[in-house]
């Protein structure tokens, strides 16, 4: 499993000129395999080289001592309005499988408290010209108080001060009429499904980045401020050790379900509780909700854990109480240096996974592994079915989030339809007609509709053409056709 193995810091102004330049390109390899649009000479200037007072470079390395990521902190001495301040910048890179660790918190921290404490009465900003929804998350996660955003939009002498320092260091205005959307050049290696995944977050800090730089995607950086005063530090610092906190009492409530003491008295309330809090099971009745959460565990995973792997039984329904997952099409053995394209899906906070093996008593079609630390609800496929009857629109649900997978693993990669955004594929799918068939069971599909073979095996037979096809299959219809079941079997039509 990857993971960071040793971080360290370099100061680059104390490196011999020999070493710096090696150091420039081995920070640069990692760089380019996350971001593109920056040359190496403007990155060494951005990030090595800056004309800032203070650099300092925490560098992440994996078992095999390469770098697998970095964190650049700058300090820039200048004077603002008449007085001494001082202005915090950074840059950040890090391999995707090395992602969703706290340790450019603990590196920020450890830094400027002491910055801090050395200058107590100078003005401290940090500035960012973000590129990135999940950059801004960040930023609006660890200080309270941040321009621009929903709950803050910066006044006008706060967006002269913003307009002033982007000038200050030569970020261009993408269009003439917005101080806040900057020319940054660096463009997120992101893949179709984190686009998506993006695009369909219901986090407040993601959709207002969307909306106030859409052209993120293009390299357009969002100019942001924060004052690092004792109301910004003391919420950076609450979060970082609440966060701590959280996932050491979320670890030890996991381990205690395992008892047969913690079976009685901890995991009914905390799996209603975390239930409740979902748009799946929300609105269930207490009956319902407890009759999961009998048989229901809670499991806290750190990041980079694989959840399961393809190919393993699955008998459980997972619901990511808090997170994030990513679905891998197949790990293939790769460890370290597993290959970031077998990304198919990235699901968050109140999505679930692991129906399909559910639903069709198959082995798993993907493996998971965790984004970031992740709080998972484990649900059994007993207590799931026991309450399937009791509420259809819950059935719909997980057959539909069943379809749209299969759907896409089915489509993707074929010509009319790997150059369509995920978001228009799925949309497709979901206006699908489910129907279930038992054994010898016919159903007709009429030329032109789209047919998605979803469970089960069928014989298809077109034009005096008799074929028998097992789930999951798609057919782009030109003529009429006929499904007949062999055995159990679901299919989805689709209107063109």
């Amino acid at each position: 499993m990857p993971k960071i193995a040793k971080s360290a810091i370099v100061i680059p102004s104390k490196l011999a000129p020999a070493a710096r330049e090696e150091f420039i390109d081995a920070l640069y390899k990692v760089h380019c395999e996350v971001f593109d649009g920056v040359s190496r000479d403007s990155f060494a200037k951005y990030v090595v080289e800056s004309r800032a007072e203070h650099t300092w470079i925490n560098v992440h390395r994996n078992h095999a001592g390469e770098i697998v990521g970095y964190f650049a902190l700058h300090i820039f001495e200048r004077e603002l309005a008449g007085k001494a301040s001082a202005i915090f910048r950074a840059e950040a890179g890090s391999l995707r499988a090395y992602r969703g660790g706290n340790t450019n918190t603990r590196f920020g921290l450890k830094l400027g408290v002491p910055y801090l404490l050395r200058y107590p009465g100078r003005r401290v900003y940090y500035l960012g010209s973000l590129v990135h929804p999940s950059s801004y998350c960040l930023f609006a996660k660890h200080f309270d108080v941040i321009w621009p955003s929903t709950r803050h939009p910066p006044p006008p002498a706060v967006v002269e001060v913003m307009d002033e320092l982007a000038n200050s260091f030569g970020l261009e205005r993408v269009t003439s009429d917005n101080p806040l959307t900057r020319q940054v050049h660096w463009i997120t290696r992101d893949s179709e499904v984190e686009r998506h995944y993006w695009r369909q977050s219901n986090k407040p800090a993601a959709r207002f980045f969307i909306e106030a730089n859409p052209g993120y995607g293009k390299g357009d950086g969002l100019v942001t401020l924060a004052r690092i005063d004792p109301h910004n530090l003391w919420h950076m610092i609450s979060t970082f050790f609440g966060e701590r906190y959280a996932r050491r009492r979320e670890g030890l409530t996991a381990m205690l379900y395992r008892l047969p003491i913690g079976r009685q008295l901890l995991r009914p309330a905390e799996v209603v509780r975390r239930l409740e809090a979902t748009a799946l099971f929300g609105s269930f009745g207490a009956p319902s909700l407890a009759t999961l959460a009998r048989s229901a565990q809670i499991v806290a995973l750190p990041a980079g854990r694989i959840v399961f792997r393809a190919g393993d039984p699955g008998d459980e329904l997972y619901v990511i109480a808090r997170g994030a997952v990513y679905v891998l099409a197949d790990l293939g053995g790769a460890g370290e240096g597993e290959d970031e394209d077998a990304i198919i899906d990235e699901l968050a906070s109140g999505d679930m996974f692991g129906e399909i093996a559910m639903l069709s008593g198959e082995r798993r079609s993907a493996s998971l592994r965790t984004a970031t630390a992740t709080l998972l609800i484990q649900i059994s496929r007993a207590a799931l079915f026991s309450i399937l009857e009791a509420h259809p629109k819950l059935s719909e649900i997980l057959w539909k989030n069943f379809a749209a997978r299969r759907f896409d693993d089915c489509v993707r990669g074929l010509p009319t339809w790997k150059t369509m955004e995920r978001a228009a594929r799925l949309a497709v799918v979901d206006t699908g007609q489910h129907r279930p068939l038992a054994a010898g069971e016919r159903a007709e599909v009429s030329a032109g509709e789209l047919l998605l073979v979803l469970l089960g095996t069928v014989q298809v037979e077109q034009v005096g053409t008799s074929t028998v096809v097992r789930a999951p299959a798609f057919f782009d219809t030109k003529q009429a056709l006929a499904v007949t079941a062999i055995g159990a079997a679901r299919i989805v039509r689709i209107a063109r």
